[in-house]
This record gives structure tokens, C-alpha cells and sequence, in this order.
């Protein structure tokens, strides 16, 4: 699945941090603060853009990789103070000219250059509209966790202007192309498709913990293909 991968040798990490772990992909979406995903045991954690606006996300220390965009204010205090208190984070960009031409970004990848990976799979294009958090379920799949639990990568209900806040952003999504369904369903069918494809391949344990809310567009696919477990639902649900 993985088309690029730069440097190299940096596989290592990822193979020492996923392979055969407990592993969460965390995207931004709401179901982020509308399930317990703190009761599983989970090895590592990766995430997205704007983590860092979180208080308790940005806290947590088994974060081992974040993938930053275009958007992102590379020197925001809080994003600084997290990557100085976590020095085996790894930082990801999808490098594209977007990417590559935001403000800072050859002094901010040169400071940390050896932490910064360049990357893209296959699938991202097959994808779309999926945002970051979907897309780093298909790159953390090429490491072959033992378990790939994600949340947060939601998408919208058909009522999006009633879902609830962004997990990292509150009130400042769906201002875009980004707020209609429509746009969104095929890409987020596919992910969870070509997931289930590779995790039946593969062995790997997966799940969609964001499940049962009518803003998750992937639980058409995964409620029938890779259901939450009795178990897992018992953990997770909030009172």
C-alpha cells in the first residue's frame, strides 16, 4: 500500500511502534469525545493536524506519529511544547505543493529533520475526501498492528449542521465542500473496504469505535464486516 516513503530507514520506527501493537488512528470527528477510547489498551496512538488545540490529546505520551497539513500553524506554542516534550514523535506530511509551499516549512522541517517523514499510499487517491485521520488508517496498515482500533474519522450525518463539534476544532468545520454527505460517503465505503481487505490478509484486528452514530459513515460497511465486539462497545460507550 505504501507508494512513498521518504527516508527509508525510518521504517523502522513504524515497524517498532505498530507492528504487532494495540494501535488507534485518531482523527478529528466528534466521536473522538463521544466514546471512551481511553478504557482500551492501546500502544500507540496516531493523529492529525490540529491535535494539539486539544487539551487532553495533545497530554497523552503514546502519540508516535501526527500528520500536519497545509493549515497548520507550525509554530504554535502548543504543537512546539508537544513535539519538545515528545522526542519520539515522529512528524508526517503528505508532501504536495500545498504542503511544501506553507509558510515555514523549509525552516520547520530543517529543525526537525530527523523526525520528518514524506509519505503517501496507493489508496489515498482511491479515497477521497476522507481527511488525514482516514487516510493514516491506510499507512498505519502497512505496519501490520496486531489491533487498528480508529475514531474520529467520521465524515458527517445527512443533518451535518446538527452533528456535534470537531474534536480539535470546535465550531470551525463544516465551512466547506466538507460539510455534505455526499462528497464524503464514497471515499469513507472505500477506506473501510480496502481496511477489512488488508486486515482479513493480514490478520490484523480492526475496528471502528466511532460505530453506531449516524454522523460515521464508515458503519455501513464496518457494522457488517468488522463489528465492535460486545467487549469493546461495554468499554467505550459513555453514560
Amino acid at each position: 500500500m505504501l507508494d512513498r516513503f521518504k527516508p527509508e530507514n525510518y521504517k523502522s520506527f513504524y515497524d517498532n511502534h505498530i507492528k504487532d501493537k494495540n494501535v488507534l488512528v485518531m482523527g478529528s470527528g466528534p466521536s473522538v469525545n463521544s466514546t471512551n477510547w481511553g478504557n482500551l489498551d492501546i500502544d500507540t496512538i496516531l493523529t492529525t493536524s490540529f491535535f494539539y488545540l486539544n487539551d487532553k490529546i495533545r497530554s497523552l505520551t503514546n502519540i508516535k506519529h501526527i500528520t500536519l497539513t497545509q493549515l497548520v500553524d507550525l509554530y504554535h506554542p502548543n504543537l512546539i511544547e508537544f513535539l519538545n516534550k515528545n522526542k519520539q514523535c515522529q512528524i508526517g506530511f503528505e508532501v504536495n505543493g500545498p504542503v511544501s509551499s506553507m509558510r515555514h516549512f523549509k525552516k520547520f522541517t530543517t529543525e526537525y529533520k530527523d523526525r520528518v517523514v514524506d509519505y503517501w499510499t496507493t489508496d489515498h487517491s482511491n479515497c477521497l475526501h476522507i481527511g488525514v485521520g482516514g487516510r493514516l488508517c491506510l499507512f498505519a496498515m502497512n505496519f501490520l498492528p496486531k489491533t487498528l482500533y480508529y475514531v474520529g474519522v467520521d465524515g458527517t450525518s445527512e443533518n451535518p449542521s446538527k452533528d456535534p463539534e470537531n474534536a480539535f476544532r470546535p465550531k470551525s468545520m463544516h465551512q466547506g465542500w466538507d460539510h455534505t454527505r455526499v462528497h464524503s460517503s464514497e471515499g469513507h465505503l472505500k477506506m473501510a473496504k480496502i481496511l477489512h481487505t488488508h486486515s482479513v490478509k493480514n490478520n490484523v484486528n480492526l475496528y471502528n469505535l466511532g460505530e453506531g452514530f449516524d454522523y460515521n459513515i464508515s458503519t455501513e460497511y464496518s457494522k457488517i464486516h468488522y463489528p465492535l465486539t460486545k467487549e469493546i462497545i461495554n468499554k467505550i460507550k459513555t453514560q
